[in-house]
């Protein structure tokens, strides 16, 4: 599966944590080139696309660059909601779309519920997975950047994979005895 596709719940809220999910929202129809998240402010809420197109895009030297379109079955602006910061990128919709609108205290009370133990593992797999893509794609780059660079010598591969073996190894947690 490509960047530009998406299945229903490839994010990984599938089963009674992605009903779930979806009930404690609330849908909605957002009309062609609405904003549900903009780069740099902060919001409490996110969202379940059910239909229709939305292009992710970031501000790259003061010029708007799509980066990517994402479709039925994504799970939008998660991280921006949960933590209180700032969203990383811009989110539009590139025509007429659906989604299910969850505010952070409607998460939070999820997690509180009866089956909050399988719904705090599907949500850790969803932020697993996109960490370790972002981190993939990172270290390629880089990598390729680097590579064709003049001071490309200068820059160890190994350097770059430390950067992907950080998602499998955490030096410095401390786990209680």
């Amino acid at each position: 599966m490509s960047d530009q596709e998406s299945e229903p719940g490839s994010d990984g809220f599938l089963g009674p944590e992605g009903g779930a999910l979806l009930e404690a929202g609330q849908a909605r129809s957002i009309p062609a080139h609405a904003l549900l998240c903009q780069e740099g402010k902060a919001t409490d809420r996110f969202f379940v696309l059910t239909a229709g197109q939305v292009e992710i895009a970031k501000s790259i030297a003061g010029k708007s660059c799509a980066l990517t379109t994402s479709g039925p079955g994504s799970v939008l602006g998660l991280m921006a909601a949960l933590d209180g910061e700032p969203c990383a990128v811009s989110m539009r919709t590139l025509g007429e779309a659906t989604v299910v609108e969850i505010t952070r205290s409607s998460l939070l009370a999820l997690l509180d519920a009866e089956q909050a133990p399988n719904f705090v593992h599907a949500l850790a797999l969803v932020a697993i997975r996109r960490l370790r893509n972002a981190t993939e794609e990172l270290s390629q780059t880089l990598f390729q950047a680097l590579r064709s660079s003049p001071r490309g010598d200068r820059i160890v591969p190994h350097s770059l994979a430390r950067i992907q073996a950080g998602n499998h190894a955490w030096p410095s947690v401390r786990l209680a005895a």
